[in-house]
């Protein structure tokens, strides 16, 4: 089955919904059984499990949700005592349910399950809890206190909880820990040797032994006690590991009865708890909102990047729901680290709790490591396959060796025939059993055993760790790797190339020194639109940020202490230099709408100081030049736009657009929104910044080509930006032409052109069809997703490509959408021939990750930890650069950069 079929045949299963498993995408009401414990069932069944050998029994702890249902009957769910639940992976999972008793009647917070009952049911299914529904007759999910609530709903938390309400949520959610105990040794041991690998090894050895093979035997022993011993070490270490990662102990101050409580230990919080947040900072021992104040946190545990993000109180809208993914710029998430607090007039920084234990994100991504996605890959079914025909083999050559003794005769001295197997049962069947250990070679699980450690202890060589030692088999599977650009292929670091201002719908002379600008909108936007902070005087944050910052020679004031930096009015002061003599312009930055990798910009309203006028604000937004130039007034933004961005994008440079207005509010700062300052901005100019290759990515990139291994880049960067990296990397070669995809889904009838790009300009443009014209794609299919067919009108537009055969498809992100949705049959043809992905959202990576797998393709995923989390999960083989030893991101961390 080529690629293309496979891959149509595996959509119609999955209609592409199996994407990302996150807590948002959990069933909340997962397929489910209930049973309850039969004598009867049980005194049929015990005794035959036990009698062959106990064989019975090691197929019951195999297969436990089997043997339920042998030993127990089916009941309704009100009534079980024991429930086979199926995970999002297909998995059965045997749950025992518990009664947890309450003082009167109450209703689970977020679950709308009404417990009209002192005693309430419920299990615990992957380390989450699930209440049983009267209504639903179902074990539903239990919810945490951001389910369906609005931002003014949660708003209305910051008083805390009462003491009947907090005694009543933890009864119903349990203990806020994240605990993964750690084994015994014992335990692991006796786990480790009732797999069926090493039961069928023991009956190997047995039969060995009775037969005299010594020496064989021993070997087979002794390979074995080494396998055992170093799986228990390497099962042991990373059990340790795991336990002293989540392990978390604190103290935290309180809310409850209008009073603050002080140090609450972090295990006794429950959702809807309000937490003060302390100056100084504090280990998050759940996931929160954030209602008052401001903290600066370092989420390297979550996104491998310890660069500080500032967190802003929630809005209190009305109407919107809440989403930890939509405003996590408004979430402190369990696990990360607040580096400190500011506030406004000496009022606390309050943050309500949402989640706790292991359904925070924190705890999904140690659930991610105890129960990980199995992975069905062609390498596993076709091992399975091959021992499954040998032990057809094995069973036929049993079965014929029995009949055959059964039937030959041996004539007796006395002249009585009798059988040979008769005559001696024992040594026909011990012949029996050796074929069986003959065919199915039990050496083989330890050579691949043995071939893993070798391989794992080579990458630690190398700086290179594995926390996922199945993932090392499917590394020699790999046809196909996908790159992360900025941080991955490219150096960390920025250098400033320069800076084009634009005034009256004309761009000026590119600038190479910002700092000799002269005072306009494109500098103020780059002195006061990031996210810059002062830490112990260190200017920390995002690193094109900080280059940009500091190429204007401007300087950032917070006054005050760190932690008091909001009892003034103005949180954030820059200004110039005073040898540049810009009669003292000093600009506050009121508030910051932080970047969103979705909409691909950020801004912030600043004051020009001294202010006159309390109504009046500046905004200035930057992020991707197309996003800005769609939320500029058409009037401002200069007609060669997209020339000028391209002349600088085909250079493989970093571009970034600011546009600004001037607005005049009767709002509070507090209750400004994004969407109301965000819109009919006047286009500020340019700014260009150089992100030079690293000097090991193009020789990464020709070993893999000459592997076979194809290459695919995909990032959030601009398109040309991309293909013009990939072109200097190597991904693209020099003589292969470079088709890029737009789709366009507003028209009643979707359609998809496709432009010949030649030195990162657009030549030309063409339909699907034969002739040009937007003909719906469904009609035509396209005749460039091949190597060997050229489109007849190619010489009348002056293209010179009948004498091409090879090309290379790009895309970008909203294209991608369009395509992946309105246009699934073009799908697995753009995926087979797409080279660089660009503008891409997190989540869409992943989706692209997903979609290659399946293709067939062994998939391999290359991040620096920041926005590819979840492409690196999804993958094969997820390779995290970061400088921490073990990623829980990714099965592989390299710690060199």
């Amino acid at each position: 089955m080529n690629p293309e079929e496979n891959y149509s045949s595996q959509r119609k299963a999955s209609n592409y919904s199996d994407v990302l498993h996150t807590d948002d995408d959990i069933n909340p009401i997962p397929p489910q059984c209930g049973y309850t414990f039969s004598i009867i069932k049980a005194l049929l069944i015990y005794p035959l499990a036990i009698l062959p050998l106990g064989t019975g029994l090691l197929l019951a702890y195999w297969y436990r949700a089997l043997w339920v249902r042998l030993t127990y009957s089916s009941c309704p769910l009100s009534r079980a005592t024991t429930v086979v639940m199926t995970d999002e992976y297909g998995q059965q999972r045997v749950s025992t349910v518990q009664v947890t008793t309450f003082p009167d009647a109450y209703s689970a917070i977020g679950n709308k399950v009404e417990i009209s009952s002192c005693a309430t049911r419920y299990l615990t299914h992957c380390r989450l809890r699930y209440l049983y529904s009267d209504d639903e007759k179902k074990f539903i999910l239990l919810r945490g206190h951001d389910c369906d609530r609005t931002l003014a709903g949660i708003h209305e938390s910051i008083t805390g909880l009462s003491g009947r309400d907090y005694e009543l949520r933890k009864a119903t959610y349990g203990i806020n820990s994240i605990d993964v105990p750690v084994k015994p040794i014992l335990v692991m041991l006796y786990q480790e040797v009732l797999t069926p690998f090493y039961a069928f090894q023991i009956l190997c050895l047995v039969v060995w032994y009775v037969e005299e093979y010594y020496y064989y035997g021993a070997f087979i022993v002794l390979s074995s006690l080494f396998t055992i011993s170093y799986s228990l070490f390497q099962t042991y270490t990373s059990a340790v590991q795991l336990h002293e990662l989540v392990r978390q102990s604190c103290t935290v101050n309180v809310i409850r009865d209008g009073r603050e409580l002080r140090d609450v230990p972090g295990e006794s919080l429950v959702p809807g708890d309000v937490m003060v947040i302390p100056p100084t900072g504090m280990s998050m021992p759940c996931d929160a909102v954030l209602l008052t104040g401001t903290a600066i946190v370092n989420e390297a545990s979550l996104t491998g990047e310890s660069i500080p993000v500032t967190k802003t109180p929630l809005p209190q809208t009305p109407d919107e729901l809440y989403s930890s993914e939509r405003h996590k710029q408004h979430t402190l998430f369990g696990g990360t680290h607040v580096i400190q607090t500011r506030f406004y007039n000496n009022s606390a920084v309050l943050a309500v709790a949402t989640r706790t234990a292991f359904s925070t994100s924190k705890g999904s991504m140690v659930r991610s490591i105890l129960y990980q996605k199995p992975f069905n890959s062609k390498f596993y079914r076709d091992a399975f396959i091959f021992i499954g025909v040998l032990a057809i083999i094995a069973a036929g050559g049993f079965l014929f060796s029995f009949i055959f003794y059964s039937v030959s005769k041996y004539v007796q001295p006395d002249g009585i025939s009798i059988s040979y197997l008769l005559l001696s049962p024992r040594v026909y069947a011990l012949r029996g059993f050796d074929l069986i250990t003959i065919v199915v070679p039990p050496a083989l699980p330890i050579a691949i055993t043995i071939g893993t450690v070798y391989a794992v202890a080579r990458l630690k060589k190398n700086n290179i760790f594995c926390i996922a030692q199945q993932r090392v088999n499917l590394c020699g599977k790999i046809k196909l790797v996908c790159f992360d650009k900025t941080g991955t292929l490219t150096e960390d670091s920025l250098d400033m190339e320069g800076v084009i201002t634009s005034t009256n719908q004309q761009f000026s002379p590119m600038v190479t020194d910002p700092s000799s600008l002269l005072p306009c909108p494109l500098l103020y936007g780059m002195t006061t639109c990031h996210s810059l902070t002062l830490i112990n005087g260190q200017l920390l944050g995002d690193p094109l940020d900080v280059k940009m910052f500091n190429s204007t020679g401007w300087t950032l004031e917070e006054p005050g202490e760190d932690t008091s930096r909001f009892d003034v009015i103005i949180p954030t002061i820059v200004k110039p230099p005073l040898a540049e003599g810009q009669d003292g312009v000093q600009l506050g930055i009121m508030k910051q709408f932080t970047f969103s990798s979705e909409l691909q910009r950020m801004s912030v309203l600043v004051k020009t100081l001294p202010s006159h006028d309390p109504k009046l604000f500046h905004v200035y937004v930057k992020g991707a030049p197309e996003k800005i130039r769609k939320l500029c007034r058409p009037d401002t933004v200069p007609e060669d736009f997209f020339d000028v961005l391209s002349s600088f994008t085909q250079k493989g440079m970093r571009v970034l657009a600011v546009g600004h207005r001037t607005i005049i509010t009767k709002h509070e700062l507090s209750k400004i929104e994004r969407d109301m300052v965000e819109c009919d901005l006047e286009f500020g100019g340019l700014i260009i910044m150089k992100n030079s290759l690293k000097p090991e990515t193009t020789p990464v990139i020709s070993v893999l080509k000459n592997a076979s291994i194809r290459t695919v880049m995909v990032t959030g960067d601009n398109l040309l930006t991309a293909v013009s990296v990939a072109r200097e990397c190597g991904m693209l070669e020099p003589d292969h032409q470079v088709i890029m995809v737009k789709a366009d889904s507003t028209s009643a009838t979707p359609s998809v052109t496709f432009h010949l790009l030649q030195d990162g300009k657009d030549l030309s443009t063409m339909m699907l069809s034969n002739d040009i014209g937007h003909t719906p794609i469904s009609a035509h299919p396209s005749p460039l997703l091949s190597d060997e067919v050229v489109p007849n009108n190619v010489e009348e537009n002056g293209w010179a490509l009948n004498r091409v055969k090879k090309f290379h498809i790009v895309v970008d992100g909203k294209s991608f959408a369009v395509i992946r949705t309105e246009c699934p049959d073009l799908l697995p043809k753009l995926l087979v021939k797409g080279s660089v992905f660009a503008r891409m959202s997190p989540d869409q990576k992943a989706q692209l990750v997903t979609d290659l797998q399946g293709l067939g393709y062994g998939v391999g995923m290359c991040g620096d930890g920041a926005n590819d989390c979840g492409a690196l999960k999804a993958a094969h083989a997820g390779i995290s650069l970061s400088e921490a030893e073990a990623s829980v991101a990714s099965p592989f961390t390299s710690k060199v950069p």
